[in-house]
């Protein structure tokens, strides 16, 4: 069982790690993940789960950022709406978002079945739903590591078509899926 597994363990976490977030993100996420990401990007309406301290996607008006530990988002510097909330139980309606961000936080939610069925349901027909995940063994022991098989199968289960899967290096994959 990884480390950190589940909302409740993450919120503790990341409450703990929030005064150093920004340090550690910027030497382990690299500029170019960052870059492959926000390409992935579409339309107005965007939800960042896990935003942090709004890392990835603080440069958007209309972005939503969602967060469990209070503590990130106190310290989020970020232009849209925070909302401290669950992902897995929603404050949104359905249909809600042309894009879903999880860049580095949807193995968190503990169930990728769970997780993938609440971004089908509030993303928009043809929304995209975007992961930047590890893609090692290596951090297995910290935290859930999904195959492409395993991201393939997920979204399929919750109605998502999987578009691609593509390792950045040795430790990360960004991972693209698309609501029919």
């Amino acid at each position: 069982m990884p480390v950190v597994s589940g909302p409740s363990s993450a919120k503790r976490f990341f409450d703990r790690l929030a005064p150093a977030y920004d340090a550690i993100n910027a030497r382990i996420y690299k500029r170019e993940w960052l870059d492959r990401v926000r390409a992935e990007i579409r339309g107005e309406r965007v939800l960042d789960v896990g935003v942090g301290t709004g890392f990835t996607t603080n440069h958007l008006d209309g972005a939503v950022g969602i967060d469990l530990s209070r503590e990130m988002l106190r310290r989020a510097a970020y232009r849209g709406h925070r909302i401290r909330a669950d992902f897995l139980r929603p404050p949104f309606r359905q249909g809600t978002f042309d894009t879903i961000v999880f860049a580095g936080s949807f193995y968190y939610l503990g169930d990728p079945d769970r997780g993938f069925r609440v971004a089908a349901d509030l993303l928009r027909p043809g929304g995209t739903v975007i992961l930047l995940s590890p893609a090692s063994a290596f951090f297995a022991p910290f935290v859930p590591v999904y195959s492409k098989e395993a991201y393939e199968t997920s979204m399929a289960r919750a109605g998502l078509r999987f578009e691609r899967f593509e390792r950045l290096n040795w430790a990360a994959c960004l991972v693209i899926g698309k609501k029919a």
